[in-house]
């Protein structure tokens, strides 16, 4: 029941160039550091709720335990992780068995809000989903968010 990718950058990968190339008025090639902060925006709603796992401890037996520390450390960010360690793409095995009831409601099913507290959290009104890299504070909120989810969640249980 629980195989394969949860999400992954390269399905938001089109929407996010197109995106990119919008706000910054670019028609040509693009620049290899133009491509990598494409697929760090393309990664970023994702890379948020891998740095939630990570900084919680629930990373699953084939996260690279390396690159977990050094985004506890803040040495580098969730979707740099996923970009560097995960090649882009959530899997259920990055992720601690006994949470995957948890991940499959909140961020997985069609009915799960995570998107929604994403926006909320992440995200000022002229903001386009994928134009923006979230910054600490913002990512602090989310975590409280998610947090408090969790601990819904877990009462629900």
């Amino acid at each position: 029941m629980y195989t394969g990718s949860i999400d992954r950058a390269d399905w938001h990968y089109e929407s996010t160039e197109e995106e990119y190339r919008k706000n910054h008025s670019i028609t040509g090639e693009l620049s290899p550091e133009q491509i990598n902060e494409i697929w760090l925006l393309a990664a970023n709603h994702i890379g948020l709720f891998v740095q939630w796992i990570i900084d919680r401890g629930f990373e699953g037996e084939e996260s690279d335990p390396e690159g977990c520390r050094l985004v506890r450390e803040r040495k580098i960010t969730g979707s740099e992780y996923l970009m560097e360690y995960c090649d882009g793409k959530l899997w259920w095995g990055d992720i601690r068995e006994d949470l995957y009831p948890f991940v499959k409601e909140y961020y997985y099913d069609d009915t799960a809000t995570y998107l929604t507290d994403y926006v909320s959290c992440c995200l000022e009104e002229a903001d386009a989903v994928y134009a923006v890299i979230t910054p600490e504070e913002k990512y602090s909120r989310l975590k409280d968010r998610i947090d408090q989810v969790y601990a819904d969640y877990l009462k629900k249980q």
